[in-house]
């Protein structure tokens, strides 16, 4: 069934001008898997750079921030920690604003800047590297160290932003956000019976994954673009259902049909 919906996903984007695949691998994020797959080694600037770019991500569109990125790395000195430690916090928070890439949390992100990088320094000491610590345990429980942990709490970084940033550095994980929340509970696809928590819909991706020929974070990369404001723009808070494909959702006019029938 869930490959079949997919499928349909898939058919969908198509119809609306929308080329997922060229999106999927400019987030990067697919990509990143596949080379820890085959042994890379990501090193703390990009480590930095995950984290930074997790938080900014922090409800808001991606858009924006997609057409900045040249910007953004010149603006974070291509993620050189002893440099950024130095940085003043309000010139940062100021260069990210005019470019309309911050978010609500822009400044509080930018003040405990320095903190998050010392924190990710301490684990490079203890662990080896931060690699070495990002792959010590399951990707779930590594989020919620960093999210609520007593020795690696990071800094403005809830389980959604954290699993964000473990995705960033090639970790096999998914950003359980608004849009995946809403596409796979019990009102769309009903995937998950009951309104999901972030673990609920972490761990729901990995079953699928299981079913397919694709992985959780290409699965993650396709629902949210089928939701997102800036991309898809179909599945969303108030979706579409005209115009879309799938038909195995509670919101499909042949659902309701049937259940009058009935």
């Amino acid at each position: 069934m869930i490959k079949q919906v997919l499928d349909q996903i898939k058919q969908t984007l198509r119809e609306h001008g929308v080329d997922y695949q060229k999106l999927i691998d400019d987030f990067g994020q697919v990509d990143a898997c596949e080379s820890r797959s085959r042994g890379k080694s990501f090193g703390l600037s990009e480590h930095v750079k995950g984290l930074i770019y997790a938080q900014l991500s922090n409800q808001r569109p991606w858009k924006q921030i997609a057409k900045h990125r040249t910007e953004i790395d010149k603006i974070f000195s291509y993620y050189n920690a002893e440099v950024l430690k130095q940085e003043d916090p309000e010139k940062l928070t100021a260069k990210i604003k005019e470019i309309k890439c911050g978010n609500i949390k822009i400044s509080q992100q930018m003040d405990n800047l320095r903190v998050n990088i010392e924190l990710l320094e301490k684990i490079s000491l203890e662990y080896g590297s931060v690699d070495s610590f990002v792959e010590s345990k399951e990707p779930e429980k590594i989020a919620k160290e960093l999210d609520s942990g007593t020795n690696y709490k990071l800094k403005e970084i809830g389980f959604v932003l954290a699993m964000e940033y473990l995705k960033n550095v090639g970790i096999e994980v998914i950003k359980p956000d608004m849009h995946i929340c809403r596409i796979i509970g019990p009102e769309r696809l009903g995937l998950i019976e009951r309104e999901p928590s972030p673990e609920d819909v972490y761990l729901c991706l990995v079953q699928l994954e299981k079913k397919t020929n694709h992985s959780a974070v290409f699965i993650d990369n396709l629902l949210w673009i089928f939701a997102a404001q800036d991309y898809g723009n179909i599945c969303s808070k108030n979706p579409k259902c005209s115009e879309c494909r799938v038909r195995l959702c509670a919101m499909h006019p042949s659902k309701s049909e049937r259940d009058t029938t009935v």
